[in-house]
Formats: structure tokens, C-alpha cells, sequence
């Protein structure tokens, strides 16, 4: 039976810096169900059609934000397909810090990546202690901060902590062994210019 929630062209791709393809990320305004049921999310779906690839990816990224982050919150349990081991679901700082306790007991079950490392007002605190796997950090982010002195050591706590980093951007604009000194391991095409949990 063909999902027809599930659209290609709205996953944007993950890769290494060698070219492998790694993973795949949804884009957060095609995450609803359009059933009339108890979950707000595609994910089993999505899910069950990755597994079913000749090439399952490494990772499948699913956005959590507003109403559906609430929802999944409310009652996880009803999400186990988002626990598989090649699932991780994205946050932004603002809900991290509006339902940290929540999302700390999730973490517990579920894993975590942060897609909005450094906004106005970031406690460093927040971050440093919460169980993410995962960080994307934005084009902006990155050559904002990149040739700063302290940029390095970020990433490498990050590496050290075995929390992914990469790097969401339209095109790499630096040779491929650049970002991997800078202990990023791969790099998310952005296909829209709005951020990942924009509709």
C-alpha cells in the first residue's frame, strides 16, 4: 500500500565527505499524519519504506517541533518504531530548553539531534548536558565561527562526547579535507532556504 504522506523530494540527502550517502532528513511541515488517529506522525511509515531500500541509510532524521513534539512527548510509547537504531529525531534550542525535563526522559529511549546549535541567547550549559547524538550546524553558524580560535575545540568536545557533527548547507564551498580536520563527519544538502522546523 503506497504511502502517500511520503513525498522524495522533501528528504534532504546526508552525506560523508568521501561522497557516501549516510542518511536522509525530512523536512518538518511533511511529518503529519493525514489520518484521523491517536499519532501525529508519518514515522512508521517512513520508517518501513527505508528498511525495505536495497541501501538502508545509516540515518533517518525525523524534525519534532510545536504541536507534534508536544504530542510525542505527551505519550511516547506510541512512537516505538522512532527507536530503531538508525532513527534520530531533531529538536531546535527553543524547545530543548521549553521541555527539557520531558525530553531528557525520552532520551532515555529515543535519540536526539540538535539543528539549531547557536541562537540568540544559547546557554552552553543546555547543550553540553543533554544526551544528543547528533548536532547540524547552519551554513551561517559555520563560517561565521569557522576560523575562529575556539571553533576546533567546540567540535572536538563534540567528537569526544561521540556526537555527530555536520555541517546543513545548499554546497560545500571548501575542499572535502577541510571540514573533516575540522571533526565534522558529513553534511546535510539544504534543499529550501527556511530553516528545518519552518512550514
Amino acid at each position: 500500500m503506497e504511502n502517500s504522506s511520503y513525498n522524495p523530494y522533501v528528504t534532504e540527502r546526508i552525506h560523508r565527505f568521501d561522497g557516501a550517502l549516510a542518511g536522509v532528513c525530512y523536512s518538518a511541515p511533511f511529518m503529519h499524519c493525514e489520518q484521523e488517529n491517536t499519532a501525529i506522525l508519518n514515522g512508521r511509515n517512513i520508517i518501513s519504506l527505508h528498511n525495505q531500500l536495497p541501501d538502508t541509510p545509516e540515518l533517518i532524521i525525523i524534525p519534532l517541533t510545536g504541536n507534534n513534539l508536544m504530542r510525542f512527548l505527551q505519550d511516547p510509547e506510541i512512537y516505538s518504531s522512532l527507536q530503531d537504531e538508525n532513527v534520530q529525531l531533531a529538536i531546535n534550542y527553543a524547545d530543548l530548553v521549553q521541555q527539557d525535563s520531558a525530553l531528557r526522559r525520552a532520551a532515555e529511549r529515543f535519540s536526539f539531534w540538535l539543528y539549531d546549535l547557536a541562537p540568540p541567547g544559547t546557554c552552553w550549559k543546555n547543550i553540553a548536558t543533554f544526551p544528543f547524538s547528533g548536532i547540524a550546524l547552519t551554513d551561517e553558524f559555520f563560517h561565521d565561527n569557522y576560523l575562529k580560535f575556539s571553533f576546533p575545540f567546540l567540535l572536538e568536545s563534540c567528537r569526544e562526547r561521540e556526537v555527530e557533527v555536520i555541517l546543513r548547507t545548499p554546497q560545500l564551498t571548501l575542499p572535502a579535507e577541510h571540514y573533516a580536520q575540522l571533526n565534522l563527519s558529513g553534511w546535510q544538502e539544504q534543499r529550501t532556504s527556511s530553516t528545518l522546523f519552518e512550514g
